[in-house]
């Protein structure tokens, strides 16, 4: 998909890649939409409820390049929530 087509995509569903980027705890992902991102890629997909193969398909052709995403993700579990630490209970 052209990047003004995913970033209309995601209008249409009341939503975009700054408040994605947010509900993941990025400061931003606007990479995606011109470099492979694995994590990026992943969530993008998942708002518009596809795979990441079909908005990017260029991208999973050669498994080299999908190493490479993957080599430069910080975060690859971003299905899984992350567990918020629990204050600590002052003892008076």
């Amino acid at each position: 998909m052209h990047p003004a087509d995913v970033i209309a995509a995601l209008r249409k569903r009341g939503t975009s890649l700054r408040q994605i980027a947010k509900a993941n705890q990025y400061s931003h992902i606007n990479r995606v939409l011109t470099s492979p991102w694995l994590a990026a890629e992943q969530l993008v997909a998942k708002a518009l409820d596809t795979r990441p193969e079909q908005i990017w398909p260029s991208r999973y052709v050669n498994p080299a390049s999908r190493k490479m995403a993957f080599d430069l993700t910080r975060k690859i579990a971003v299905t899984m929530p992350r567990k918020r630490r629990q204050p600590a209970e002052a003892t008076a």
